[in-house]
């Protein structure tokens, strides 16, 4: 029986559903860039069919004309109960959450929430390129931190930049990748309390940009910043659009902790632009 659902799950293996034939068809930046003797390997965009009832939700709200701006709590209520089924995380109010057109338009946004134009954001280097270009475009600056030889975050060196980012007494920010791009680290949960702790101490304000975090694996375990001791002033940006091969369309959530309920009545209605979510 065993050797028989094996074979079952090789034969419906997403990954080998579609042929280079079939990919060239699509329309999408990664099948459109390159001459085609290039073999594009970007792991934004996923080489594999929707799955059938994202792609039923899709449809469906197409044929209904559907396809308005966004309204209700639809979306935020499905990543609470994702998250705490996935991650046993309870924390995720749907009342502190705001959609944002994706995560990065999020990030900036939460940015200018936090920090004034010249403020300093810390970085752990190496780290997803654009952080540079959209820290930038919003008026911020950059100081790195870069990661260990471990490839993990190095909470001496960490402490040192949140000293020079603060110089002054100016706002700054942290932007957190987790899990980190490029490197994968998923971090644990004791990192990211030792994160929080600093961040508490020297006043700077976390944003972290938790795209990946639906694509970890289970076994990982994943941990939510937001979810750790000291993170409640936090910012988290989060989105179906990895996990479920929706670039495209994309759609962020825009998380608060608890104690940055204060910032949300400064937030820009005008920033809410995503796809209709209710289907």
């Amino acid at each position: 029986m065993s050797s028989v659902l094996s074979g079952a799950r090789a034969a419906t293996n997403p990954l080998r559903q579609l042929t280079i034939d079939q990919l060239r068809q699509r329309t999408s930046l990664k099948w459109r860039e390159y001459p085609d003797d290039v073999l594009p390997l970007w792991v934004a965009e996923m080489d594999v069919p929707l799955a059938e009832p994202v792609a039923r939700a899709i449809t469906n709200a197409v044929a209904r004309g559907d396809t308005g701006y966004p309204a209700g709590t639809a979306y935020p209520e499905a990543l609470s109960e994702f998250a705490r089924r996935r991650w046993g995380w309870d924390g995720l109010a749907v009342e502190r959450t705001a959609l944002v057109p994706d995560v990065m338009h999020g990030v900036t946004e939460a940015l200018r929430l936090v920090t004034e134009a010249g403020d300093a954001v810390v970085v752990n280097c190496p780290v997803y390129p654009p952080f540079y270009a959209f820290v930038a475009h919003a008026g911020r600056r950059i100081v790195e931190a870069p990661l260990g030889d471990d490839l993990r975050i190095d909470l001496d060196t960490l402490e040192d930049a949140f000293r020079r980012a603060r110089a002054g007494g100016r706002p700054a920010a942290y932007l957190l990748c987790n899990p980190h791009n490029p490197t994968g680290v998923v971090h644990t949960v004791d990192e990211l309390a030792a994160v929080a702790s600093l961040a508490q101490r020297h006043g700077v304000r976390v944003v972290a940009d938790e795209i990946h975090a639906p694509v970890v694996d289970a076994e990982a375990r994943f941990v939510p910043y937001l979810s750790v001791p000291g993170a409640e002033n936090g910012l988290s940006l989060m989105s179906a659009s990895k996990g479920w091969n929706l670039p495209g369309l994309r759609g962020g959530l825009l998380i608060a902790g608890p104690a940055a309920a204060a910032t949300w009545p400064a937030f820009p209605t005008t920033s809410v632009s995503a796809p209709a979510t209710s289907a």
